[in-house]
């Protein structure tokens, strides 16, 4: 019995549900995440609030700009950059087969993270960010073609977490070998057989 036809948005929504179920996991993490830093961590600025040692602090930010302040002061066009890439987003897991999960999740996860950023800009005009690392980077000031590596990691949030997870996670699956891509294995031809004992060779 033939499958039924589906609809383009049948298709995306009834055979992509791991993707949905992560981006909505990780957007309702988001917003939380953001809305406890507005009560409790914005109220502390700018004091910083260890939490694991050094490592690990609350401090409160507000980020008129993309990662590492990029383009600040700009929140326009950083929407409309967000819109665009989660446009290409939507369209990738579109054409994606339900098979590919790690290739899903990881589309997901980036998808968490613009929206999460993208709900402040329109709401705010800036996002809000609140994970600190209280100590030096190594290396800081050391440049890398056309980057520096800052002293102080910048303060981030969980979207940020979410965007940086899902494009570790895309980077590692297009260094992996596609075993569809994988040249065969040449075939071993089979042995000759040994050919039949004629009359006259018996007679001999």
């Amino acid at each position: 019995m033939a499958e039924p036809t589906l609809t383009p948005l049948q298709r995306a929504f009834t055979r992509k549900g791991l993707f949905w179920i992560v981006l909505l996991v990780g957007l309702v993490a988001d917003i939380a995440s953001k809305a406890w830093a507005d009560s409790v961590v914005r109220p502390t600025d700018p004091e910083v609030t260890p939490v694991i040692g050094r490592w690990i602090s609350w401090k409160w930010a507000e980020n008129e700009g993309a990662a590492f302040s990029i383009l600040h002061g700009n929140p326009g066009l950083l929407a409309l950059i967000a819109a665009v890439v989660l446009s290409a987003l939507l369209v990738y897991m579109y054409k994606s087969p339900p098979s590919r999960r790690f290739f899903l999740v990881a589309l997901a996860l980036v998808t968490a993270g613009a929206i999460g950023n993208l709900y402040d800009r329109l709401l705010l005009g800036h996002v809000r960010d609140f994970v600190y690392f209280d100590f030096d980077l190594p290396g800081h000031g050391t440049k890398i073609l056309f980057f520096e590596i800052p002293r102080r990691w910048p303060i981030w949030n969980v979207a940020d977490a979410w965007i940086m997870l899902g494009v570790g996670m895309l980077l590692a699956i297009s260094f992996r070998k596609d075993p569809k891509r994988a040249k065969p294995k040449p075939e071993s031809k089979p042995e000759p057989k040994p050919e039949p004992q004629t009359e006259a060779t018996n007679a001999a």
